[in-house]
Order: C-alpha cells, then structure tokens, then sequence
C-alpha cells in the first residue's frame, strides 16, 4: 500500500475528528490497509486482524492492537464527528460499532469512493 493511500486513510480519518499521529492511529491506518487487501481478516478480527496489524509495529501483541482500536473508535464515538460516521455508513447508527465494524466502515467507505484504486 502505497504512500498516497495511508495519506487518504488518514483524510478520512480526520474528517470524521480523529486527529494527530499517536500510535492507535497508525495502527488503525494500518487495519484499514489490511482489512482492505485482505477483507477475510474482518471476519475473525480478534484472531486474524489485530495479529496481523501487531506484526508490522516493534512489541505490539494483538492485545495492545486491540485496546488501541477500541480507544480511538470510542474516542471517534464520544467526541468525533458523529453525522460524518453516519453519512459514511450510509444509515442511521445508533449503538457504537464493534470494532470491527468501525474498520470495515471506514474500509468499505473508502472502497466505494475509488480511493484504493491504484
């Protein structure tokens, strides 16, 4: 994947007010990147997704992978641009997304706007 596409991840990503480079923004660049080249990874994500994000980054387990996710989506989810999630999504939301279902939201979001396309 290639620099462009990291940087439309992270467009995105701040358009819906999840701000600044921590390292449970890398990682969740990362699982859009993933779970976009190989979306089977989405259906078992605690056994196919956070071990695969956790072996591109230095001393990451799938653990602390997981915990980095659900802190930014929750972070996205209390105080980030609530209409922007639900226009992405293309219907009301009305719990707060699994994990998951956070990434795959915003992989399939940007699927259908051509921004993977190489």
């Amino acid at each position: 994947m290639g620099l462009n596409q990291q940087r439309a991840i992270r467009d995105v990503l701040r358009s819906m007010g999840l701000l600044g480079d921590s390292l449970s923004m890398r990682q969740l660049v990362c699982a859009v990147e993933l779970a976009h080249q190989n979306p089977e990874l989405l259906l078992r994500v605690t056994k196919g997704l956070y071990p695969a994000v956790a072996a591109h980054f230095d001393q990451a387990t799938p653990s602390t992978v997981e915990r980095n996710l659900r802190l930014i989506r929750d972070h996205q989810w209390d105080k980030g641009d609530q209409e922007r999630l639900r226009e992405m999504a293309g219907f009301p939301i009305r719990v707060k997304p699994t994990t998951g279902e956070f990434v795959d939201l915003i992989c399939y979001y940007m699927e259908a706007k051509g921004a993977f396309d190489d």
